[in-house]
């Protein structure tokens, strides 16, 4: 047999190592694959940071780093010629927009200050006329408020050259963990252009949102070693995600009118239906009831079946309305949450089976129980209106 063979069939028993195709696929890749996209290019001084940057950002797809605005044939980074460092950022219109993404373009470095070199020059190069007028517009609105000349130039790409594949995702490859699970996973071509990888690369430098991180990090095709790691890198301690009350926000959730329920579309508002048939969570300090004082119950908005009292409400900081039990143990259903990551007990209604919530365990005594719950998935019904309401039997509470 093969002496390579047999090494290669030795390495893989001893060090477990997954091929290219038996690896698992990349769930978070798996949501992009058909979406069409937009793209932007923009240079800023080295591209190694502007890479790891704008890959974080919500709504950025994909991002790939090389060589553009030269006359010059075939450039490399060790011989440039007259190229500049440049980012090419493939975008959801839907989610981010270009116009955005020159403000954020303006925001990360000074376009004011003469570039050490070509190289390294502050560059806008447009696909289309739009992007033109838009990246003018923008330069022009600048100068006008700061009274300064914005030394960005503005110019129709010709060509864009890609860079070496070590400078691809360059903070990325700087952690050999890291590196080393992508590439068992993916060829070169596939890692330039991973979704994934882009989000990865952005979080190792601790840059984009937490929440983001958090909900989408068990898609990005890491181990949980390495998820605790990049939890971590961005100031997370895994430990607290336990306690983690969100879900999907709500405002990320879509009904789709073809599945959706349309005798309770008519009846609840768009988010209570998000939040109790979707499973979604309503933003945190702006909400119905996280701050309500007043005396009374807590009914499940869809069935009405009594679930809390604010006898038993307290103030948990979270932004969303907390209780240390429920009003009627039969009226509560508790189910193991294995969503963002981690491990939770989801709280849901047992009549209406609405998602309300989660429960955790560091409230107050006298049980130490936390039910972090969706306002909207709530209606309360006032302490001096139960018996007009038919709640009679909860008025000796009051």
């Amino acid at each position: 047999m093969d002496y390579l063979l047999i090494t290669l069939i030795i390495s893989s028993i001893v060090f477990g190592f997954v091929s290219k195709t038996e690896a698992a696929e990349i769930e978070f890749d798996q949501k992009f694959e058909d979406l069409e996209t937009k793209t932007a290019s923009f240079a800023l001084g080295c591209f190694w940071g502007p890479d790891a940057y704008f890959g974080a950002l919500e709504g950025v797809v994909r991002t790939r780093v090389g060589y553009a605005g030269g006359q010059k044939n075939d450039p490399i980074y060790k011989n440039i010629k007259d190229h500049t460092e440049t980012i090419e950022i493939d975008y959801n219109p839907a989610v981010i927009s270009y116009q955005e993404l020159l403000e954020i373009f303006f925001k990360q470095h000074n376009p004011y200050s003469p570039a050490l070199s070509r190289q390294y020059a502050s560059l806008i190069l447009y696909h289309n006329q739009s992007q033109k007028e838009k990246a003018l517009a923008l330069k022009e609105k600048l100068e006008t408020e700061t009274e300064k000349e914005v030394l960005t130039k503005i110019k129709k790409l010709d060509k864009f050259y890609l860079a070496e594949n070590y400078h691809q995702k360059y903070k990325l490859q700087q952690r050999a963990e890291f590196k080393k699970n992508y590439f068992n996973k993916l060829k070169i071509e596939e890692f330039i252009n991973s979704p994934a990888v882009a989000k990865v690369n952005g979080y190792l430098a601790a840059k984009g949102k937490k929440d983001n991180l958090i909900k989408n990090i068990a898609q990005f095709g890491l181990s949980q070693e390495l998820q605790q790691k990049l939890l971590k890198i961005n100031g997370i301690n895994p430990d607290e995600l336990a306690n983690f009350c969100q879900t999907q926000a709500a405002a990320d959730v879509e009904i789709d009118a073809t599945t959706s329920d349309s005798n309770l579309r008519e009846k609840l508002s768009d988010l209570e239906y998000k939040v109790t048939q979707l499973n979604a969570t309503e933003p945190a300090f702006k909400n119905k009831y996280w701050d309500n004082k007043k005396a009374g119950i807590y009914v499940d908005v869809v069935s009405g079946e009594a679930l809390f009292a604010s006898t038993d409400k307290f103030q948990s900081g979270s932004g969303w309305p907390s209780f240390t039990k429920p009003l009627v143990d039969e009226n509560i259903v508790e189910v193991e949450d294995n969503s963002l990551w981690m491990t939770r007990i989801e709280v849901r209604s047992k009549k209406a089976d609405s998602h309300l919530g989660h429960v955790f365990k560091d409230g107050p005594e006298p049980t130490g129980l936390r039910y972090c719950l969706n306002s909207a998935a709530l209606k309360f019904i006032s302490a001096s209106e139960l018996e007009k309401k038919g709640y009679a039997e909860f008025k000796k509470l009051f």
